[in-house]
């Protein structure tokens, strides 16, 4: 309690309020919606004055405006699909591009989860969460190494203990540490998961 105080104290703004923690990555896909949505208002901006010059014409030429209440309700679905239609495609292709290595990496934590260190491969081009999956990629294999030098650690330990034990319940110890060499070493041993996309 009194290190979540001092915290707290310590953090005049109180509790997280980052709202930009990658900036590359944030920017550019909000940069990317602004522009699809400027780009959808602009082409309605355009419409609408071409509809309203049309309309200001049939009126100076004395055909009326009863037609312009139709004309903008098409154009206003018009617009309506457009804006959906774009948005829909940047939204998939921006989720394509997070969920794919989303993907990649929960495979990975499911073969890691299963007592074996995948062989890991790179992300596709174009694939957002690099940085991450490089954190990712140097964790899993700092995590390889350490198990793969514990391996080899309890190898030697049994070889040098071997000799020297007396009773069965050293030579159990004994047979107990080799399981456990064997299974360290069986899971730090490459193992290729294939590759999901």
């Amino acid at each position: 309690m009194e290190a979540q105080a001092q915290a707290q104290a310590s953090n005049p703004r109180g509790g997280r309020r980052t709202y930009v923690v990658d900036r590359h990555f944030q920017l550019k896909y909000t940069l990317l919606l602004v522009g699809v949505g400027v780009s959808v208002a602009a082409l309605f901006g355009v419409l609408m004055y071409l509809l309203h010059l049309s309309a200001l014409r049939a009126y100076v030429e004395g055909r009326g405006t009863s037609g312009a209440g139709s004309t903008m309700f098409w154009a206003m679905l018009a617009l309506a699909v457009t804006l959906a239609a774009a948005l829909s495609l940047v939204g998939v292709m921006i989720t394509h591009r997070v969920a794919g290595p989303v993907h990649v990496m929960n495979h990975y934590l499911n073969v890691l989860a299963g007592g074996r260190y995948p062989i890991l491969r790179p992300l596709r081009k174009g694939d957002e969460l690099q940085r991450f999956f490089e954190t990712f990629q140097g964790a899993v294999e700092s995590l390889r190494t350490r198990e793969a030098e514990e391996a080899d650690t309890l190898r030697d330990a049994v070889a040098a203990l071997s000799p020297l034990a007396s009773t069965d319940e050293a030579r159990a110890l004994l047979a107990q540490l080799k399981v456990m060499h064997d299974r360290k070493r069986d899971a730090t041993d490459v193992v290729d998961v294939g590759r999901t996309e």
